[in-house]
Formats: C-alpha cells, sequence, structure tokens
C-alpha cells in the first residue's frame, strides 16, 4: 500500500510540473534580456572633474537630465521564448485548427443548407448532397489539410528546437552536444526508429482485444506519457550530451514521475477523437511542455523497479541493425563470379595475377603482331641501306636479321608476368 501511495505522489509530482512552463516562459524571456543587456558604464559628472559640485544649474541643463534619464532606462525586454510558443499555437490552433472547424460546422452546413432551398423535393437535394459532400472532404484534405499538416509539422520541428535551446542556455549555459558527427548522425537514426516503433506498439494496445474492459486504452495512455515524457525532455537532455541508452534507463527507472508529466498532454491530445485535431492540440501544448522539462529537475526514485516498455522496441531494433550489418559484411566479402571455365576471384575489386604458365590468347596474338611489325620495318630498313652488288654486306646482314629474330623469339618464349 505504501508503495501505491508513493507511486502516486510521483505522478502528481510529475503532472503538477508539466506545468510549469505556462508561468516560466515571461520569466525566462526577462531573465535573457538582463544577461543580453550591455553593462552600464557610468559616466562622470564635469563639475565632479573640475574638482567643484554640481550647481542647481548645472543639473537643470538639458544635457544633464538627458543622462540621468538614459542611465535610468531599463533594458528592453525581447519576449522570444514567448514569441515562439505564441507562434506555435497560432500556427496550429489559429491556422490549422480553425481552418478544419470552419470547414467542418460552418461550410458544409452552409451548402447543404442551400441544396436544400435549390431542390423543391427533399429526396434529390439528400441524393445530390451525398455525391457532393465526400467529393468536398476529399478536396478539402487533399489541397489543404496535408499539406498545411506537413508544412506546421515541419516548421513547428524548428520552432521547438529554438524554444528548447533559448531555454537551455538562459538556465544551463552553452549545450554539451555529443561530441562525434558520426555518433550524433547514428544516435538519431535509430532513436528515431525506437520512437517509431514504440508508437506502432502503443497502437497494438488498442488494437488487441483483451478480456479486461479498457486495459487497452489504459496500456495506450500509459505509452503515450511516457512517448510524450521522452519528447519534451529530449531537447534538455541531447543538449547535456546524453546518449540514447543513457536517456531510456533515466526514464525507464523513474517512470511512475515521467508518466504524471506526459499525462495530461497524453489526456488532452485524445480529446477531440480525429486525427488533425488531435495533432493541433499536440503542437500547441508541446512547446509549453518543453519549457516544464528544462525547468524541471525529475525526482530520482530509488529502490523501485523499472518499467521496461522499451524493452521490446530496443530488441526488434537491434536485431534489424545486427542483421543489416551481417548482409553488409556478407556483401562485402562475397567473391565475384567469374566467367564459366574460370575460377571464382576470391577479391572484391582485386585483379587477379598473371598465369605463370601459358600466356592468353589475348596476350598472344599481340605479342605475334608486335613480332610481325617489327620484322616488317626491319626488313623495309636494310633493302633501303644494302646495294645489290654488295653481297659480303648483305649476307652479313642477312646474319645480323636471323640472329635479331632469334633474340626476339627467345624473349617472346619467356614467361610474362604484371
Amino acid at each position: 500500500m505504501n508503495r501505491l501511495y508513493n507511486i502516486a505522489i510521483l505522478m502528481l509530482h510529475g503532472a503538477f510540473e508539466s506545468t510549469k512552463g505556462i508561468y516560466v516562459i515571461i520569466q525566462l524571456d526577462r531573465e535573457a534580456s538582463r544577461n543580453a543587456a550591455p553593462p552600464k558604464v557610468r559616466r562622470l559628472d564635469p563639475a565632479a572633474l573640475s574638482g567643484g559640485r554640481a550647481t542647481k544649474e548645472s543639473l537643470s541643463t538639458p544635457s544633464a537630465r538627458s543622462e540621468k534619464n538614459k542611465d535610468s532606462v531599463e533594458p528592453k525586454i525581447e519576449y522570444k521564448i514567448t514569441r515562439r510558443v505564441l507562434q506555435c499555437c497560432g500556427l496550429s490552433l489559429g491556422i490549422f485548427g480553425c481552418s478544419m472547424f470552419i470547414f467542418k460546422l460552418a461550410v458544409l452546413p452552409g451548402l447543404y443548407y442551400l441544396l436544400s432551398h435549390l431542390f423543391a423535393n427533399s429526396a434529390t437535394a439528400s441524393t445530390v448532397w451525398g455525391w457532393i459532400s465526400p467529393s468536398l472532404s476529399v478536396l478539402f484534405h487533399g489541397l489543404w489539410v496535408v499539406p498545411l499538416y506537413v508544412i506546421s509539422k515541419v516548421v513547428n520541428t524548428l520552432w521547438f528546437q529554438d524554444i528548447a535551446d533559448s531555454a537551455y542556455k538562459i538556465r544551463k549555459g552553452r549545450p554539451q552536444l555529443i561530441t562525434s558527427i558520426s555518433k550524433f548522425i547514428a544516435d538519431s537514426a535509430i532513436n528515431f526508429v525506437i520512437q517509431l516503433l514504440f508508437l506502432l506498439q502503443s497502437v497494438l494496445c488498442l488494437i488487441i482485444p483483451f478480456p479486461v474492459p479498457f486495459l487497452g486504452k489504459f496500456l495506450y495512455i500509459i505509452h503515450m506519457s511516457m512517448l510524450c515524457s521522452l519528447y519534451a525532455f529530449e531537447y534538455k537532455w541531447l543538449n547535456m550530451g546524453w546518449e540514447l541508452h543513457k536517456r531510456l534507463t533515466y526514464i525507464e527507472n523513474n517512470w511512475p514521475f515521467f508518466i504524471g508529466f506526459g499525462l495530461p498532454l497524453a489526456i488532452l491530445s485524445e480529446l477531440a477523437g480525429a486525427f488533425f485535431f488531435n495533432s493541433c492540440i499536440f503542437s500547441a501544448l508541446f512547446s509549453l511542455l518543453i519549457v516544464s522539462a528544462n525547468e524541471t529537475t525529475p525526482r530520482v526514485v530509488v529502490g523501485e523497479r523499472p518499467l521496461r516498455l522499451f524493452a521490446v522496441v530496443v530488441v526488434i531494433t537491434n536485431l534489424v541493425l545486427n542483421n543489416q550489418i551481417k548482409l553488409g559484411k556478407t556483401a562485402l566479402t562475397t567473391p565475384i563470379s567469374g566467367s564459366p571455365g574460370t575460377p571464382a576471384l576470391m577479391g572484391r575489386g582485386i585483379t587477379p595475377p598473371l598465369s605463370s604458365g601459358t600466356p592468353t590468347p589475348s596476350l598472344n596474338f599481340q605479342l605475334n603482331q608486335q613480332q610481325k611489325n617489327r620484322q616488317h620495318h626491319h626488313h623495309h630498313r636494310q633493302h633501303r641501306r644494302t646495294s645489290p652488288t654488295s653481297s659480303t654486306g648483305t649476307d652479313s646482314m642477312a646474319g645480323t636479321v636471323l640472329s635479331y629474330q632469334q633474340q626476339q623469339q627467345a624473349l617472346l618464349n619467356r614467361n610474362f608476368r604484371r
């Protein structure tokens, strides 16, 4: 009983901490403006420099009054985080949500009212409306809702990162990101796969028919609460340089706090029922949850058993990655199959050396052509140099040609290597 009481207290504490971003935003902006303001430089009074005392006339001059006013001016507050949060809410709820709300509750009922007045017969109006209403819904979703949904997701992702970085710099200082770029890319890729598989696991809780009523919905809310907490705290933990295994271990060991922290957003984003309306609510409130996560220090649970909700998706991800690595190694070590009758090459991209035995047919053809060309050029040069009457020179030249041919033949009969 005491254990259940502690779990309930931790969940309530997490739920309360998730609302901290509502009243901390303006305070963060003021602190950021105060830190960014240049230090005040106090200017010396000319009367003090001259060794005298400032008179009433000198204080009443316009220059003295203007200097006094400049020193008393407060630094201008730049509400950067507040502006980003309002932009997220305006894009998600003001543009995206209101457009769907107006289409569902104003455009479609208005068109149906016009058709009912155009056609006297109610059956004809219902038939025409049965064709027009689905067509308008498909056009509206295809040409407006889906493109705006994609654009809002991309823009909100950039704004979420800006909010998280600004809030972290105010409280913690300079982010300590993962130093290795390759490790950061691998961490991000594996993190995306794990979160996607965990989302599918939560959807399976709704699909699987459990014997206990509402057990699937309860497990789905628990999964979504953990996922919302992971989404919110991940910006802070990445700026702290935490790797994926450390983030997952920390959230599983302190699961009561993180379930309570993500529970309000998980419930509010499921109230509308429709997917796009739920997405609008989530995007509008998630910016506040990022600020709350940056301001919150989770209460560490000592002696509590970890809730291994991510264990299944981590095992599946490891199996997929190990199979991909094995396939990559096999592709690198597989020999290239040669032509029929020739042995397979035992290395990819490595040209085998020429055999020390008989040359290949292509090499024999090249050598024969070179021999014929040399003999032709040699006979042509000797015929131009020797005269018909010098038989002695001819005999000696013939002997020279014969000896040269024998040398070339002996050279060609050697074994060729690369």
